[in-house]
């Protein structure tokens, strides 16, 4: 009798130590990932700080007069970025709150391409051939952006597929599963030069 409550009490002890254990490695994982989209963030930021600083000053500072006068191509085209900006900025603040949301990470790559797009409609339309700084200076700034953003997407995709990766093993995916663990999105197209 002492020997078999021997065993159930060790047994116990191990399997209490095991899952605090892989708690936290579960939460350091996860931590990982939010560390490495924290960097990731930075750089974003930056694309839209470039992406602000290139409108039009009537776009930048709110005031939006003659709303119901119809835009020229050049005009529309700044709107269209403006508007793709602040879709990207709403984008980035609800992945900066989740960053191991899947659908806060999918959304931002949308909203990414959406403002990719109105980028270089902008450029092409908007900005004049003598312009200063010209489309193609404005362009060479916006892919160093991109570049610069290639090794932290990277890095946070690392860092999510390992905390995937380990809440799908099993016995860790039981543990994961009663302790509310989700699985995180991954930045697959996010950055990507064109």
């Amino acid at each position: 009798m002492l020997t078999s409550s021997y065993w159930f009490w060790s047994l116990l002890a191990l399997l209490l130590f095991w899952a605090v254990g892989a708690y936290n490695r579960l939460v350091r994982l996860r931590a990982s990932v939010t560390k490495a989209f924290a960097a990731l963030d930075e750089q974003l930021l930056r694309q839209l700080v470039l992406i602000q600083g290139c409108l039009p000053e009537s776009l930048r500072d709110d005031s939006h007069e003659d709303a119901d006068e119809p835009a020229d191509a050049a005009m529309a085209a700044w709107q269209r970025l403006q508007a793709a900006g602040e879709q990207f900025g709403v984008a980035l603040a609800q992945a900066r709150a989740q960053p191991v949301d899947a659908a806060a990470m999918a959304g931002l790559v949308l909203a990414h391409e959406a403002l990719r797009t109105a980028w270089t409609s902008a450029l092409a339309e908007a900005v004049p051939a003598d312009a200063v700084p010209s489309a193609e200076r404005l362009q060479q700034r916006w892919m160093r952006l991109l570049h610069q953003t290639l090794p932290l997407r990277t890095a946070f995709n690392e860092a999510a597929q390992a905390y995937n990766l380990a809440i799908r093993q099993f016995p860790a995916a039981l543990l994961a599963r009663i302790s509310g663990f989700r699985a995180a999105g991954t930045i697959a197209r996010l950055t990507e030069a064109h």
